[in-house]
């Protein structure tokens, strides 16, 4: 399990919620994996967690825009890098169901990315946001 550490927070009230929200949804499905719950529980609260991944990213990315991020279009890559893995990992599930390995690979993949993203790239964001929204 993951929490939003002080050093995950952007200052950015709507990232910052939506990290939550995102963080929450992430240990829903890596706990569902240890607790043996139903296939069809894990599938639904896998396809929440894609769903809220790309209108997390837009509403990260419009703001970019609005803001004229100078590091947009390399910040919109890093997301297309975890979209491109999205796709495996429902793969993975369709065909492992909710088993250890389904859990510890979502682990490896999504929770250390998002980790990284948010510690560096979205606080990074954060710090442009704060500077040019007076």
């Amino acid at each position: 399990m993951i929490t939003l550490s002080k050093d995950m927070e952007t200052g950015v009230a709507k990232i910052d919620e939506q990290h939550r929200e995102l963080i929450s949804r992430i240990n829903a499905v890596t706990s569902m994996g240890a607790l043996s719950v139903s296939k069809e529980e894990t599938q639904k609260t896998v396809d929440l967690l894609g769903e809220y991944i790309i209108k997390h990213f837009g509403d990260e990315e419009a703001l970019h825009r609005q803001y004229n991020y100078p590091k947009y279009e390399w910040h919109k890559g890093q997301h297309r890098m975890l979209e491109n893995e999205y796709p495996k990992i429902r793969k993975e599930f369709a065909e492992t169901g909710p088993s250890a390995k389904f859990t510890l690979d979502l682990n490896k993949t999504i929770i250390d990315w998002i980790v990284r993203h948010i510690k560096s790239a979205d606080v990074e964001f954060g710090k442009y946001y704060r500077e040019h929204n007076k």
